[in-house]
C-alpha cells in the first residue's frame, strides 16, 4: 500500500511563521554548549527527523495519524551503526523518502561519518544511532519522555556529540 502523504502546514497554518521567526532569533539566546576536546576525539551519533526504523522492528504510528491529523508519534527508534542502506525502512507521511531508500547519505549520512571516522575527522561513530517523526505538533511527550531515554542512551555510550539530521 503507498504512503499517503500528509501536509503538515495544513492542520497548523502558524508553523510556517513560527518557523520563519525562529530564523532571525537573538544567538545569545540560544543554547549551545561548545566541545570540551576536538572533533576528532568525540564519539557522535546520529538522529535524523525522517521516520527511519530497523526491519522487523515496530514502524512509527502512521494509521493514528492519518486518523488525527494533528497528531505525530514521538517515540524513537534505535539503529545500530552496522545496519546497511537494506536493513531499514525509510518513512514519513510528510515528505517523499524514496531518495533515502535509493542512498540514505543524502538525509542520514550514516556511510559518510562511517568514512569521517576512518579519516580520523571524528573519533568515532557510536554503536547506537537514532530516528525519530519529523512531524510532532504536540512536542512535550518528545521532550519529557523520548530525549531523555535517547540521552540517557547516548550518555551510556559516552557519546560526546550528536548531528541532526531533519528532513
Amino acid at each position: 500500500m503507498p504512503i499517503e502523504r500528509v501536509d503538515g502546514f495544513y492542520f497548523h497554518p502558524t508553523s510556517r511563521e513560527r518557523v520563519l521567526a525562529q530564523r532571525h532569533a537573538d544567538p545569545a539566546k540560544t543554547p549551545w554548549t561548545p566541545l570540551e576536546k576536538p572533533l576528532a576525539e568525540c564519539k557522535v551519533t546520529l538522529v535524523s527527523t525522517a521516520g527511519i526504523f530497523t526491519k522487523g522492528d515496530e514502524s512509527f504510528d502512521y494509521e493514528r495519524e492519518r486518523r488525527e491529523g494533528t497528531w505525530g508519534d514521538p517515540t524513537h527508534r534505535e539503529i545500530p551503526r552496522t545496519a546497511g542502506q537494506d536493513d531499514v525502512a525509510y518513512s514519513h507521511l510528510h515528505v517523499d523518502t524514496s531518495f533515502m531508500a535509493e542512498d540514505r547519505n543524502v538525509s542520514w549520512p550514516v556511510d559518510i561519518f562511517l568514512v569521517f571516522e576512518r579519516e580520523g575527522k571524528i573519533g568515532a561513530l557510536a554503536e547506537t544511532l537514532y530516528s525519530i517523526m519529523g512531524y510532532i505538533p504536540n512536542f512535550n511527550p518528545l521532550v519529557k519522555r523520548t530525549a531523555p531515554l535517547m540521552i540517557e542512551k547516548m550518555k551510556a555510550e559516552g557519546v560526546d556529540a550528536a548531528f541532526l539530521y531533519p528532513v
